[in-house]
């Protein structure tokens, strides 16, 4: 009875609790708790890193004008470091600087973008430029002054000239005066060599032109290098287009433009190394109440409060005790036998980024391939770690061999075979066939079966878009489903599956 009492008690504190700090942020910090009520905007979060020399340190990072200007764009996260914005000419760049700064360094600056915000890449007036002059000698420059009279002798229109000297660079022209010019920019410059080389161009056309840098705005993309671009003037106008692209006007809601005007996007003294890369996510809830979030006491904002970089990670990860809790449900109240509890969870995990029947298909392929793999290893009488290191082996190589073939079926998709886990499948393999040898193949099958079953009813629940918004945004209301989880731990009654089995007990 004291243990119950106990038990009791303990669930009505955990939901107490995670309700409590849902409530609070819900009706004092204003944070959405209905998914109907979010907003959809843009966040981007630039993150320099680089390994600091043991000296004084000074970072500087090219700033979007309008992050400055309308939106409000913020340092974040670089302790120890003094900050400030130097503005010239309405050019705006952060500037970090530090002493005695030493091993690798991480320096952060987040800005906020309205969905309805423009590229940021919209022309803007200049006055007349005075295009350079690579000064190629020799061969090289004749090779490329026939490539700028060619491309002339069909337009002399600065937005046409653009489009058909980097048409040429994206259609890989084999002439040889295009080859021994692009062979030289390969050689001298490592990245962005075919850009490089269109600007050069353009410049030699007349057309003065120079380096710019975007953001994708795909939340799904992870951190991701800045976007290269180019900006050139058309005798009125700076427009900025993507040399991937070239005939196309750049979409705000596609790419925004966070560095123009020529000159670095990152310049660090002090460091080795260095390099600035872009994580892009949806906010979904006002900023008014994100920032009071974030300042609010008792670590209320959790993972909110991280850098967004860091901050993705947990996308997945709290959706990890949604299917462990479909699991516990699947297993102790219905009776569905599964391979262990977190085969199912990661399984279903994997789905999430996986076409769920494109999902299933591969994983039994890999499953019943493996399995017969695993059967004639039987036969060498291996211990248990060298037995299921070689299933890893195996799985490894099937693995491959599904993703190479897929290719060459012309099905793109078979690549995404790798997000499966593959320890997980080595060992679901090595327990199958235990449970083959020692049950028999109809108890191996139905659990594996039951396995794909909960996993599929498990990715099914964590698909759901209000799940996702709770289990991110009130990552405390898991107290309130580690309640419901303790309840059902104590549970030792019928299963649903055994009331049928033992029906027949019943009409007797």
């Amino acid at each position: 009875m004291k243990s119950r009492a106990k038990l009791i008690l303990w669930v009505l504190l955990l939901v107490l609790a995670g309700g409590g700090v849902a409530a609070y942020k819900s009706l004092v910090l204003g944070v959405p708790f209905w998914r109907g009520e979010q907003v959809h905007d843009w966040q981007i979060e630039a993150r320099v890193s680089f390994l600091a020399t043991g000296k004084s340190v000074k970072a500087r990072l090219s700033l979007p004008a309008t992050a400055v200007e309308n939106l409000g764009g913020q340092e974040s996260g670089s302790l120890g470091y003094h900050y400030n914005i130097e503005t010239n000419l309405g050019e705006y760049t952060a500037v970090w600087s530090a002493e005695n700064r030493e091993d690798s360094q991480a320096l952060y600056y987040r800005l906020r973008l309205p969905e309805s915000i423009r590229s940021g890449g919209e022309p803007v007036p200049g006055t007349a430029v005075e295009p350079g002059n690579p000064g190629h000698p020799g061969a090289l420059g004749e090779a490329a002054e026939r490539i700028v009279t060619s491309t002339r002798a069909i337009t002399t229109d600065p937005d046409s000239l653009f489009v058909a000297i980097f048409d040429r660079i994206r259609s890989g022209d084999s002439s040889q005066e295009f080859t021994l010019v692009k062979n030289h920019y390969l050689k001298e410059f490592r990245n962005n060599a075919p850009i490089q080389m269109g600007i050069d161009l353009l410049e030699m056309a007349g057309v003065p032109a120079r380096m710019a840098y975007g953001v994708r705005l795909e939340e799904d993309g992870g951190s991701r290098a800045p976007l290269p671009l180019v900006e050139f003037f058309d005798g009125a106008f700076w427009k900025v287009r993507d040399p991937a692209e070239p005939g196309a006007v750049l979409d705000g809601r596609n790419i925004f433009v966070w560095h123009r005007g020529g000159g670095p996007l990152l310049d660090v003294t002090g460091g080795e190394g260095s390099r600035v890369v872009f994580t892009v996510s949806k906010e979904r809830i006002p900023l008014a109440s994100l920032t009071d979030l974030r300042d609010s006491p008792f670590l209320v904002s959790t993972i909110l409060g991280l850098p967004l970089s860091e901050r993705a990670v947990f996308r997945y990860v709290v959706l990890i005790p949604l299917g462990a809790f479909v699991v516990v449900l699947m297993r102790n109240l219905v009776g569905v036998p599964t391979l262990g509890t977190f085969m199912p969870v990661l399984l279903a995990l994997a789905l999430l980024e996986i076409p769920l029947a494109r999902g299933l298909i591969m994983f039994s392929v890999l499953i019943a391939a493996g399995l017969w793999f695993r059967f004639l290893l039987s036969r060498l009488n291996l211990l248990v770690v060298p037995r299921v290191a070689a299933c890893v082996v195996i799985v490894t190589l099937l693995m491959m061999m599904m993703s190479v073939l897929s290719y060459r079926l012309g099905m793109t998709g078979g690549v995404q075979i790798t997000l499966f886990p593959m320890i997980i499948i080595a060992w679901t393999i090595e327990r199958m066939s235990l449970i083959w040898e020692e049950e028999g193949k109809h108890s191996a099958l139905t659990q594996v079966g039951g396995s794909l079953l909960v996993a599929v009813l498990a990715f099914l629940f964590m698909k759901i878009g209000q799940i996702q918004y709770w289990a991110f945004y009130f990552p405390e209301l898991l107290l309130v489903l580690l309640a419901g989880i303790l309840l059902i731990g104590r549970y030792t009654g019928y299963r649903l599956s055994e009331l049928f089995r033992f029906k027949t007990f019943a009409n007797s």
